[in-house]
C-alpha cells in the first residue's frame, strides 16, 4: 500500500509526502521492510507556485495532482524543478506537466540532457548561483553534483532558510504522516539514514564531502532541510550533518563486524565459538548471517567498523555466493577502504576459495590481517589455539585502526 499526505513547513511552503510500503526493494536491489518516503515540495505565493520534484511512477500522476489540489489550486503551479533526473523523483514529470497545463520545467544542464533522453522533455537550464523567482520569492540555485547523481542541484529558499536537498540528508523508512526530526525516534531514524547512505550514496562519499564543504563556504543559514526521502530536519540538522560527515569519511570505530555463511550448520557453530572468543576482547561486536541479514544492515555495519571477520564455506570449489555478493557490493560502494579483514574458510574438499576471497577483499579495499585460515573440521587442539591467536592479534590491530572513538 501507499499513502499520500501533506504538511505546511513554512509560509506558503508545503511538503507533499508519498509513503511507499508496497515496494520490497529500493532500486530493485536494497530491501526496504520499513518502506520509503518520496517527497515533493510546493513553494510560492499568490497565483504562482513551484513544484520541486514529482515522484516515482509507482503512483499515478493524477494522485499527485489531487494531493497538490488539497493545498493549492493546481492551475497555480507554473513551474517544476527537477533537482536530479533519477526516475524516483522525475518519473511523473511528463504526465504531471500535462495535467498541470504545461508549466516551465527547470534543471541543471546535465539534467536537461538526461530529461531529453529519458522522457523527451525540454527543460530550462539553471546554473550554479542563479536565482529562480516564484511568486516574488527567490530560490538560490546550488549545483552539487554526485549526491548521488551527476546532475544534482539544491534550491535554497532565502527568505525562510529552507534548503531543498534532493537525495542528500535522505533516509529509508516510510512514515504515517510527514514528520519533523523532533517528532520521531531520531536514533532509529539515523539507522535508516545510515543504511540509505551505505547502499545508495557511499560510492560518491568524497564528492559528498566536497559538496558539504561548499555549503559551509556559502554560509547558508539553513533553518530547515527538506530532503527527497525521509523526514524534514529542523532541530537536529547539526547532529545529522555530523553523522553524514563521519559516514563520508568512513570513520572507523572500535568495532568488528563478523559475517558468516553456513549451509549445514558447521560454519554457524564456528561463528558461535568465534563470538565467544571475541566478546571479551571487543565490546562493539556485530554478527550477521549473510544468508539471513538484511544486506543494508551488513553494509551499514561495515561502513564504520575497524575490521571485518568473515567465516565462509566454499561452494563448488569457490567462495560461498552470498558472501561473494556482499564483498562485491562492498567493492562497488567503496566501503572497504582502510579496513582490516580476516577470514576463516571452511571446506571438506579442494577448491580455490582462499585465493578468491583474498583477491576479492583486496579489490574491495580491505587490508588482509593474515592469510586465510582454512579448516576442514571443527577446531580443537592446535587449530583452536591458532584461532585464538588470530582473533587476539586481529582485535589488537583493529583497536589500532580506529579513527572515531565515539
Amino acid at each position: 500500500m501507499h499513502t499520500t499526505s501533506w504538511r505546511k513547513i513554512g509560509s506558503e511552503v508545503y511538503w507533499l509526502s508519498i509513503s511507499d510500503l508496497e515496494s520490497k526493494l529500493f532500486e530493485s536491489i536494497w530491501p526496504i521492510p520499513n518502506g520509503v518516503n518520496y517527497n515533493s515540495y510546493l513553494v510560492g505565493r499568490g497565483d504562482e507556485y513551484l513544484l520541486i520534484d514529482s515522484s516515482k511512477n509507482f503512483i499515478k500522476a493524477r494522485e499527485l495532482i489531487n494531493l497538490i489540489g488539497e493545498v493549492v489550486d493546481p492551475t497555480k503551479v507554473r513551474h517544476i524543478a527537477v533537482l536530479h533526473t533519477e526516475p524516483d523523483h522525475s518519473g511523473l514529470v511528463a504526465e504531471a506537466s500535462a495535467l498541470l497545463g504545461g508549466p516551465a520545467i527547470y534543471s541543471t544542464s546535465r539534467a536537461a540532457f538526461f530529461m531529453k533522453r529519458l522522457f523527451g522533455i525540454e527543460t530550462k537550464v539553471l546554473k550554479d548561483g542563479d536565482s529562480l523567482v516564484v511568486g516574488g520569492r527567490s530560490l538560490k540555485v546550488i549545483e552539487l553534483p554526485w549526491v548521488h547523481w551527476p546532475d544534482t542541484m539544491f534550491l535554497y529558499l532565502q527568505d525562510e532558510g529552507i534548503l531543498f536537498s534532493s537525495d542528500a540528508f535522505g533516509a529509508f523508512g516510510a512514515f504515517d504522516r510527514p514528520s519533523f526530526d523532533s517528532e520521531v525516534d531520531f536514533d532509529l531514524y539515523l539507522k535508516g539514514a545510515k543504511e540509505y547512505f551505505a547502499t545508495v550514496v557511499s560510492k560518491y562519499r568524497r564528492m559528498v564531502l566536497q559538496d558539504l564543504e561548499k555549503l559551509r563556504r556559502l554560509g547558508l543559514e539553513a533553518k530547515t532541510i527538506a530532503p527527497a526521502h525521509g523526514i524534514v530536519l529542523r532541530d537536529r540538522i547539526g547532529d545529522f550533518t555530523r553523522a553524514l560527515t563521519s559516514w563520508c569519511e568512513l570513520r572507523r570505530k572500535k568495532k568488528i563486524t563478523v559475517i558468516y555463511g553456513s549451509m549445514y550448520g558447521f560454519t554457524e557453530r564456528l561463528a558461535r565459538l568465534v563470538f565467544d572468543l571475541l566478546s571479551d576482547k571487543m565490546q562493539n561486536l556485530v554478527v550477521h548471517d549473510v544468508s539471513k541479514s538484511n544486506v543494508n544492515e551488513i553494509l551499514s555495519d561495515i561502513l564504520d567498523s575497524a575490521g571485518v571477520l568473515l567465516l565462509t564455506p566454499t561452494y563448488e570449489a569457490e567462495v560461498f555466493p552470498p558472501m561473494s555478493n556482499v564483498i562485491e557490493l562492498t567493492r562497488i560502494k567503496k566501503l572497504g577502504d582502510g579496513k582490516l579483514a580476516a577470514v576463516l574458510l571452511t571446506k571438506l574438499w579442494g577448491g580455490y576459495g582462499a585465493d578468491q576471497v583474498t583477491s576479492k577483499l583486496e579489490a574491495a579495499g580491505f587490508r588482509m590481517h593474515a592469510p586465510v585460515m582454512e579448516l576442514t573440521n571443527y577446531p580443537s587442539g592446535d587449530e583452536l589455539e591458532d584461532i585464538r591467536r588470530l582473533l587476539e592479534s586481529f582485535c589488537g590491530k583493529c583497536s589500532e585502526n580506529v579513527q572515531d572513538v565515539t
